[in-house]
């Protein structure tokens, strides 16, 4: 385990500053995770920050990537091991180590407005009235017809899948941008580490059954920026077709959709 206690987020001066942990799986993320951790570390924001990353299973220089960023950036860096593969696992495990009042979602492969954390803190208060809030996730850099669509289309997209939200209670979160109260994570037990997609999906699900659909945020303005490397890779129609059937699947006949592989290309 490898542990870097400098902190230079750009924060105000408080004497009682909550702690913000930012969970990130990562499997060979050499390419990404520099940039991730570059706008965790560079956010304004007035509670105090730290990022948790999970190698899961990693065959690269991740460790090495993260480590030099966050030694250039003074950010407060933990890394830990999950040599089980999966997303869920690695998700879970670095929640586990997280001391945050509030544990913070993020992917290796995304990038955070500077505001992401402020934003998410005024949320989800010491109080816990909200114990969940999430976000809508962009993509970058998609390619050819895809790209058309998806720039087109997302914004369209994201607002059905905000309404089909409110209508059936069952919140559609995305694991590069949702945040937890600690409490709520523990009565919830964390993640079903069975699964190999749409866990955190399930988390918030259970979240809201146990807490009430009240105690769920969306903010349509708590945006982030996420690779494109999947829909650029199996194209549109596959990849929609498995995030919308895997979606259904989970939520209405409560069954794991298995996972795509892998894909590491660049970003």
């Amino acid at each position: 385990m490898f542990r870097s206690t400098n902190n230079t987020c750009k924060t105000s001066h408080t004497t009682d500053r909550i702690l913000v942990s930012v969970a990130i799986p990562a499997y060979n993320e050499q390419d990404c995770i520099g940039d991730c951790l570059r706008s965790i570390a560079r956010q304004r924001t007035s509670a105090k920050v730290e990022a948790i990353i999970c190698l899961n299973a990693c065959t690269d220089h991740t460790a090495h990537a993260a480590i030099k960023v966050a030694e250039e950036e003074g950010l407060d860096l933990k890394l830990v091991d999950e040599p089980l593969k999966g997303i869920a696992r690695a998700r879970q495990r670095a929640f586990e180590e997280a001391s945050g009042d509030i544990i913070v979602s993020a992917d290796a492969d995304s990038v955070y407005p500077t505001d992401w954390i402020e934003r998410i803190v005024a949320a989800v208060d010491r109080k816990q009235q909200t114990a969940l809030v999430y976000g809508p996730v962009y993509f970058t850099r998609i390619r050819g017809f895809t790209g058309t669509v998806m720039h087109h289309a997302y914004p369209v997209i994201d607002f059905v899948i905000t309404q089909f939200d409110r209508m059936t209670k069952h919140p559609n979160v995305r694991g590069p941008n949702f945040a937890v109260a600690r409490e709520a994570f523990k009565q919830v037990k964390g993640f079903n580490v069975d699964l190999e997609a749409f866990e955190d999906n399930d988390l918030a699900w259970r979240v809201a059954k146990l807490r009430g659909h009240r105690a769920l945020h969306y903010d349509r303005h708590l945006v982030v920026h996420s690779s494109a490397r999947r829909y650029n890779y199996y194209g549109l129609w596959k990849a929609v077709h498995y995030y919308t059937v895997g979606y259904f699947k989970t939520f209405l006949l409560k069954k794991d959709m298995g996972k795509f592989q892998d894909v590491r290309i660049s970003p």
